[in-house]
């Protein structure tokens, strides 16, 4: 895979990642574990790769936004699982 190719896809994945749990409430541990598990299987998928920073970055950055979405008390139409 070339440069674009690489990051395309890290950036899709945690796209879709965001999407997924886009939403969440804050009270609702089981999701906030699920969303923990899903992004340590990321990291995991990207380990050793020059990507992986990025991609840690990018799901540290996700978190945060949701994490402050859902202190907000603000409903969205996201999908959650």
């Amino acid at each position: 895979m070339d440069f674009k190719e690489h990051y395309f896809s890290a950036w899709q994945q945690v796209w879709n990642l965001h999407k997924k749990y886009f939403g969440i409430r804050q009270q609702d541990e089981e999701t906030w574990k699920a969303l923990n598990k899903s992004c340590e299987q990321l990291d995991q998928q990207f380990a050793g790769q020059p990507e992986q920073r990025f991609v840690q970055d990018l799901l540290l950055a996700v978190s945060a936004e949701l994490e402050r979405r859902s202190k907000d008390g603000k409903e969205a139409t996201g999908t959650q699982p």
